[in-house]
Order: C-alpha cells, then structure tokens, then sequence
C-alpha cells in the first residue's frame, strides 16, 4: 500500500488488535466517520526491531485500548495509514515513524 507522505490525519478510536511482527506491525482500530458511522481503520507501523529502538514492546498497545492515532492516508482514501505518532488518553506517546519535517501533525 502506498502513502501520502505529505499529509498527516488524526484518528481516535478502540484498539481491536496489534500485530508486532515482521515485516510491519499491525494496529487494527475502531473509530467513527464524521457521520457517526463506524470504520475500521488498519494502520501500518515499522518493523518489530524499528519500534522496539523507539519504545515500543509487544504488549505495548493492547486490545480495548482508547488510542488517538496520527499517520500518512492510504493514497487510495481508504480507512488505512502508515503510523507516525500512537497517544494514550494519560499523555503517553509512542512514535512509529520520523516525520518528514515539512508535514504538521493534525494537517488533514
């Protein structure tokens, strides 16, 4: 799948399910549209040994979590994104991907 690597989106929903495997990492979420209506978003993360560098584990992020996701859209508008940045609900962050320094977050 491809990336816009210049525009960042931000969604905020219910982990369904994290794969931290090789090649990529998995993170599965549950948000609603504009509308209200459910989607299911499927987001991208670096490989195991990537994240593990930045902090991650594989008990990082767990199923039932409330998460608010940042990343680059599916070039084809699907509900689908390469992480850049996972915040919890206390403040904690775990970055996935170095961001291109011309590209603000929260830009959608």
């Amino acid at each position: 799948m491809h990336f816009v690597a210049d525009k960042i989106v931000t969604v905020k929903g219910t982990v369904e399910e994290f794969s931290f495997r090789n090649p990529h990492g998995l993170l599965m979420l549950t948000a609603k549209d504009a509308s209200g209506a459910e989607q299911h978003w499927r987001i991208e993360t670096n490989s195991p040994n990537i994240l593990r560098r930045r902090g991650w584990s594989d008990d990082s992020i767990k199923p039932g979590d409330q998460v608010t996701v940042e990343g680059y859209p599916a070039r084809d508008g699907s509900p689908s994104m390469r992480v850049y940045r996972v915040t919890f609900p206390d403040g904690r962050e775990l970055v996935g991907q170095r961001p291109d320094p011309t590209v603000v977050p929260g830009q959608d």
